[in-house]
């Protein structure tokens, strides 16, 4: 079951716009209809529709009125203004922003580029009213009105870390306009905030697609404050945003990507976050030249996410003794996650790659358990459905054949254990590693730092037989 809190009037009692741009799917609407008007040559229009999404603080409809004031407007003062919304796009992550803004300084003289730069600097976003028609809801049991944000608690997360954390949302809404005062009006586009479970260092913060809303995880109550987590709240705004927007590229500074892999760092200063990106990056390069089947293992994944210890934390330590993990309670088919729990050290691109290797096993081992779940609840439909024609409704009780029941167990296991409890599964995936690094041609030492073959007897036996041949 799922609680909801609902907070009401819970940011800022400043002077307000009209509730243009308080959703998403408005906002993107928005874009896309002046986008259009541009292309068709209604330029004047556009600008109008592009400037009202750029004082709500959307960069890359900041970028089109930049790049109106540039090369359309005759009124006085164009230039400046186009410096001015073209450095505000630029800071709001805007890639072809950032290089109309340096162009545009290029041929301006340093009067001009002064002026624009300084409004950008005291220029802040219009709030929009998106509260005149919140609510109050209660309910007994479900939920309780403390705000105008819908809250809502998933599995696993207790009643008191959703109370604090809904506090403690409250509180890193009510300084976004410190952390990101350029882009604060950002939060209003979120529909809704789901709160999940995270242990240690997990500070999973995402907008879920199949939901759409934003999911952030109860890892954040032990952060020494709410900035990190009040930043992250705009920054999940704005990748969502340019994700779903075509013609803009967001230049995210703690996250980048290798082809279809994203790579998402911490927002924590002492992480070593672009380390961690750029290594990332190089590895997934790396494994490419692994063979064909390996390589397919990596490819597996969709998204990788830093998140080791900070200062910035309650505590310093982390909870976790392993590198690495397959995060098999959040993925899916279509997002399949590794998070990484160990701040980098010494690591090199060939330990980073057997890592790569072991969570693409997994992913693939959890890809093959869904498809035993489709099946099995197929049978169970379709006899279901044979035995009651018949007129047999006790056989509905007995649907499973010896080795379907097998394969039930299985689920049932990995949904407790997940892959690194399951000797079977775990060991395949050391097998893997083994076999890259062998394929890679690494010595004892990194091997041993890397791979944890506990009681897998075949992933050892093949890494000694490797080790006598070279011999």
């Amino acid at each position: 079951m799922i609680r909801v809190l609902v907070f009401i009037g819970l940011l800022m009692s400043v002077p307000a716009q009209a509730a243009d741009f308080c959703d998403m799917n408005t906002t993107l609407a928005s874009y896309s209809a002046a986008f259009k008007r541009k292309a068709r040559g209604d330029v004047e229009n556009a600008f109008q529709s592009f400037k009202k999404m750029a004082e709500a603080a959307v960069a890359p409809a900041q970028r089109h009125v930049a790049q109106y004031y540039l090369e359309e407007s005759h009124e006085d003062m164009a230039i400046e203004k186009g410096i001015m919304w073209a450095q505000l796009a630029a800071w709001g992550g805007d890639l072809d922003a950032q290089k109309i803004l340096k162009s545009a300084i290029a041929a301006s003289r340093y009067s001009v580029v002064d002026m624009g730069r300084a409004w950008a600097r005291d220029w802040r976003p219009q709030k929009q009213d998106c509260y005149g028609s919140a609510q109050t809801k209660t309910d007994d049991t479900d939920s309780a009105a403390v705000g105008r944000f819908p809250i809502i608690r998933s599995d696993g997360v207790s009643d008191e870390d959703f109370v604090k954390f809904g506090l403690r949302l409250q509180e890193a809404l009510l300084i976004v306009d410190q952390t990101a005062p350029y882009f604060s009006s950002l939060v209003e586009l979120i529909p809704a905030f789901e709160v999940i479970p995270g242990e240690g260092s997990d500070r999973y913060i995402q907008w879920e697609e199949d939901k759409d809303w934003v999911q952030v995880s109860i890892g954040y109550l032990h952060d020494d404050t709410v900035r990190q987590l009040s930043y992250a709240l705009v920054l999940a705004v704005q990748r969502h945003l340019f994700d779903k927007i075509d013609d803009a590229t967001f230049v995210d500074q703690i996250s980048g990507r290798y082809g279809p892999i994203k790579i998402y760092g911490s927002l924590y200063g002492d992480t070593k976050s672009r380390e961690f990106v750029d290594l990332f990056q190089k590895a997934i390069k790396h494994a490419r030249e692994l063979p064909l089947v390996l390589r397919d293992k990596v490819n597996f994944l969709d998204e990788i996410y830093y998140m080791p210890p900070s200062r910035y934390h309650v505590s310093s330590l982390s909870n976790h003794n392993i590198f690495a993990s397959y995060d098999y309670k959040r993925s899916k088919p279509n997002k399949r996650m590794m998070l990484v729990w160990k701040k980098l050290a010494f690591e090199d691109e060939d330990q980073i790659v057997l890592e790569l290797v072991k969570m693409g096993a997994q992913a693939q081992q959890q890809a093959m358990i869904e498809g035993m779940r489709g099946k099995m609840e197929g049978k169970k439909r379709e006899d279901a459905i044979l035995k009651a024609l018949e007129g047999d409704m006790s056989a509905v009780q007995n649907m499973f054949t010896k080795q379907a029941s097998k394969q039930k167990d299985l689920l049932d296991e990995w949904q407790q254990k997940g892959p690194d409890g399951i000797e079977k599964l775990y060991c395949e995936a050391v097998y893997a590693q083994v076999q890259a690094a062998v394929a890679l041609k690494m010595g004892q030492l990194r091997v041993s730092r890397a791979i944890n073959f506990k009681g897998c007897k075949k992933a050892r036996a093949a890494w000694r037989t490797y080790l006598n041949n070279k011999e």
